[in-house]
């Protein structure tokens, strides 16, 4: 890209003028573009290199993030005006004016202008990795490459709907028990900050004599009532260090997915996303054409699981020797059986798309069903744990009224 001055003459006669950053490095170019709409150029000069730097100063701005569902939806539209007829870049254009995101509009803009100066929609994509992720760039490549663009922005679409609801059901199935618990933490501290201290005075300005158990819910009032401050801090500075250590510390992070992934319902739930998810991946790249060790890498580099990238890692590394996919999948010792077996099947009979679009589909199901599940049998573990402690708390309230009653009969 290049930036321009210029001044124009509007066929209504207006005269405008002003910078344009545009993809053509000779200013014959650059006119015919400017002149597109009817308008005649006055003068059209390329700034030099010290002008250009500080324009791109002026115009700099942060690359916004576009999110997967957002993408679906844009991909999604841009396949079906494809479909219909249109040409790619008036569809593009209708893409960025339905944006809801001006800093996303911008960038789409920006990939027309590349494809107008002869870009091919693959390479100017590549320049923006905050819109197209590498597996969608290498599905708009190869749908260049075969003519069925509109096939792979579909398929791509798709893709990113079924990802999304992958990472939705286990953020739900994640999230509710954290809440659950959290809720539950929180009321407790209230009861002991709040409740029981008022309770307990009345009995001392009583002259009751406390057994045991309230003394030692007296004891565990007063630590809170004395340290509350210094609990809350603490919660929150473990919180913040606790990210700050996964997103920083490669070893940390892979040692607190071992131990999520052992933890009873939290890891069942993890290993299904993990599997849905690298399954639909393959099937998806390879189905577009994508050789399988470029495949395993683009995953490799999409997995959040610390664990499973490592095991990918691994198998990349004994295809690499030449060792069959099935094998190397079951040599990592992470994959089931009934996945191993299912590629082993498809690698046989030339149905290794088929076959892990299958496992895909099998363990999204799965994780639909732990979703659903999930809050039925929560409930009772919550009833157990919230009862035995309310139990005790109120045990440990009536023991004093009882004895008072005693002495007053």
């Amino acid at each position: 890209m290049k930036y321009y001055r210029y001044k124009l003459i509007a066929p209504s006669g207006e005269v405008s003028g002003g910078f344009a950053k545009l993809p053509f490095k000779d200013v014959v170019s650059a006119t015919t573009h400017l002149e597109r709409d009817g308008s005649i150029a006055i003068y059209v000069k390329g700034l030099g290199p010290i002008a250009s730097f500080l324009m791109k100063l002026v115009t700099f701005r942060f690359s916004r993030k576009l999110n997967r569902a957002a993408l679906a939806e844009l991909l999604s539209n841009v396949a079906l005006m494809l479909r219909s007829g249109m040409p790619l870049i008036t569809a593009l254009d209708e893409a960025a004016e339905s944006s809801e995101s001006p800093e996303v509009a911008t960038d789409i803009n920006d990939i027309i202008l590349g494809i107008q100066g002869g870009m091919a929609f693959s390479e100017a994509a590549a320049k923006y990795p905050n819109i197209f992720p590498k597996t969608v760039f290498y599905l708009i490549r190869m749908g260049e490459e075969t003519g069925k663009l509109d096939q792979m922005l579909k398929d791509a679409s798709n893709h990113l709907k079924r990802i999304q609801t992958i990472i939705n059901d286990t953020k739900q199935a994640l999230l509710y028990p954290s809440f659950v618990f959290t809720a539950m933490g929180a009321g407790f501290l209230f009861w002991f900050y709040y409740v029981v201290p008022k309770i307990i005075g009345l009995f001392r300005d009583m002259d009751v004599v406390l057994p045991a158990l309230t003394i030692a819910l007296l004891a565990v009032s007063n630590f809170i009532q004395d340290h509350i401050l210094k609990i809350v801090a603490g919660l929150i500075i473990f919180a913040v260090f606790f990210v700050l250590l996964r997103r920083k510390i490669y070893g940390f992070q892979k040692a607190t997915d071992q131990v999520l992934l052992k933890t009873p319902i939290a890891g069942s739930i993890v290993k299904a996303s993990a599997l849905a998810f690298i399954s639909e991946y393959l099937a998806l790249l390879l189905k577009a054409g994508i050789d399988i060790l470029q495949s395993i890498t683009i995953m490799k580099e999409s997995m959040k699981n610390a664990v499973y990238r490592d095991k990918l890692e691994e198998v990349l590394k004994r295809l690499k020797t030449g060792e069959g996919i099935s094998g190397a999948f079951k040599k990592a010792k992470v994959f089931p059986v009934f996945m191993v077996r299912m590629i082993n099947v498809g690698e046989m009979s030339g149905t290794l798309t088929e076959q892990l679009e299958y496992v895909a589909e099998e363990y999204r199901q799965r994780l639909s069903t732990l979703v659903a599940t999930l809050g039925k049998s929560i409930e009772p573990l919550v009833l157990v744990v919230a009862g035995a402690l309310f139990a005790v708390i109120i045990g440990a309230l009536l023991l004093p009224i009882y004895d008072l009653v005693s002495k007053i009969a």
